[in-house]
C-alpha cells in the first residue's frame, strides 16, 4: 500500500498570517446547539492562509487568476530537498537545488518545525535558484515557508521571475515529517475565479512501483 503525508498545516484561529493579512475566522449563522436544525458557518481568512497556491494575478491584476491554472502541474512526480540542517537565513542558492534536475516538481524543506506564532525569521529563495528551477524546467515550487521572497521585500523579485515563467508557487507547506526523496504530490487549488490565491489540501504519497 502506497503511504501518504498530509502536508498542509491545520488551519485555524491561531494560525500565523502574513502581517497585514485577514486572520482565519469561524463566524456561525446556525448553530445545533443553539436550536438550530444544521450548524452553518462562515469562513473569512485571507486565501495566503496556510497551504495555498499564489497564481499569477497575484502580482499583475491582468493575468491567470487561481480557477485558471492548469491543474496536471499539482498532482505528480515531486522531489523534497532537505535544507533544514542549513544554519542559515540566508536566501537558498542555485547550487543548494542540483539536485532538482529532471523533475517538474520541486519542494523545499528549510524548517524542522513550523512556527506557531507569525515570524520573518525564515529562509527565501534567491532570484538566482528560480532561474535555475525555470531552465532545468520546473513547472511548481513548493515552501515550508510563508513566501517565496524575503517578508521585507517590496519588489518580490522571487515570485516575479516565477509567476510570470508559468512556475506555480506553493507556501506554508508542513515538510516537518518528510524525509528528501521523490514523491507524488497532489495539491489541488480551489477553483476561485477572480481570485489570486487559494488554499491546497496538499499531500504527498509515495510512488507506484514501475
Amino acid at each position: 500500500m502506497r503511504e501518504l503525508w498530509d502536508i498542509s498545516p491545520a488551519v485555524g484561529a491561531r494560525s500565523p498570517v502574513f502581517p497585514g493579512d485577514t486572520p482565519f475566522q469561524v463566524l456561525w449563522n446556525e448553530r445545533i446547539n443553539d436550536g438550530g436544525v444544521a450548524n452553518i458557518s462562515t469562513v473569512h481568512m485571507s486565501p495566503h492562509t496556510g497551504a495555498h497556491v499564489d497564481a499569477p494575478m497575484h502580482l499583475d491584476g491582468g493575468a491567470v487568476d487561481v480557477a485558471g491554472l492548469r491543474l496536471e502541474r499539482f498532482i505528480g512526480r515531486c522531489r523534497v530537498i532537505d535544507l533544514s540542517d542549513n544554519q542559515t537565513s540566508d536566501p537558498v542558492t542555485p547550487e543548494e537545488l542540483a539536485c532538482a534536475c529532471f523533475y517538474e516538481r520541486v519542494l523545499i524543506k528549510t524548517r524542522k518545525e513550523l512556527p506557531t506564532v507569525w515570524t520573518d525569521d525564515f529562509r527565501a529563495v534567491s532570484p538566482a535558484a528560480v532561474r535555475f528551477l525555470k531552465e532545468s524546467g520546473v513547472v511548481l515550487i513548493g515552501l515550508d515557508t510563508p513566501s517565496i521572497d524575503p517578508s521585507d521585500s517590496e519588489l518580490l523579485p522571487a515570485h516575479r521571475i516565477a509567476l510570470s515563467n508559468g512556475i506555480s508557487i506553493i507556501e506554508n507547506l508542513d515538510l516537518t515529517a518528510i524525509r528528501a526523496g521523490e514523491y507524488e504530490l497532489i495539491a489541488l487549488p480551489l477553483r476561485l475565479s477572480g481570485v489570486e490565491a487559494s488554499p491546497v489540501r496538499a499531500v504527498l504519497r509515495t510512488m507506484a512501483h514501475r
